[in-house]
């Protein structure tokens, strides 16, 4: 009798134990990639556009593309159809990516690009939790969860190279302002391609133009 009840003691400490260290896994999982709880709104004073941010981690992204329409040349509109801008920002090149940011903001260096994938729990995790949710803009399937409130969306590039147009509706590219080492010819950025599916830190010719995020001074 008494090795009975010591055997269903030692199964019950068992079992308080596995949901013990289940809880602080959770509790563990919720603090490293805790829901966007501060959001808000910042106006250009440039051009009057108005441009929606969150708080993810330590950092405060703008959650949609840059749109700002420098006097210059180097930018484009996806197609050249100005009506895709109102959704997916411009195409800069890299060289007037580094001078158009408004007043505040930046567009991030490599190591700020690392620190956002970071703290989304790495490559493949942060793939899903940077993406807008559904079919709207990404092609189907899009598992996406949008967890971050980064809300990536498909807007494709430019290759100044043959003058085309790609990526519409399953790639994103984003610039940095961090040169490739070694290679003045390229610079690195995050790459988010449905046919991957990681969140992709990699160098890219500098002749592609690529969507702005800028992140908060």
């Amino acid at each position: 009798m008494k090795k009975s009840i010591m055997g269903f003691l030692l199964i019950g400490i068992i079992v308080a134990l596995a949901i013990t260290t289940g809880c602080k896994k959770d509790d563990d999982d919720n603090n490293n990639n805790p829901p966007v709880n501060e959001t808000g709104t910042y106006t250009d004073s440039r051009d009057g556009h108005v441009y929606d941010w969150a708080k993810i981690g330590n950092q405060v992204w703008m959650t949609e593309n840059l749109a700002y329409q420098p006097r210059t040349v180097n930018y484009w509109a996806y197609n050249n159809n100005e009506s895709n801008v109102a959704i997916y920002g411009y195409l800069y090149s890299w060289e007037i990516a580094q001078t158009i940011a408004p007043t505040g903001w930046h567009m991030p260096s490599k190591e700020e690009w690392q620190t956002l994938v970071n703290y989304l729990g790495g490559e493949d995790k942060a793939y899903d939790k940077l993406l807008e949710k559904g079919t709207t803009h990404w092609n189907a399937p899009n598992g996406a969860t949008n967890e971050s409130g980064f809300t990536a969306l498909p807007a494709g590039y430019f290759d100044q190279r043959d003058n085309s147009f790609n990526g519409l509706g399953y790639l994103t590219m984003f610039h940095s302002s961090t040169e490739y080492t070694g290679d003045s010819t390229s610079a690195m950025g995050l790459v988010l391609n449905q046919n991957f599916q990681e969140a992709s830190i990699e160098g890219r010719p500098k002749e592609l133009a690529l969507s702005i995020r800028c992140v908060k001074d």
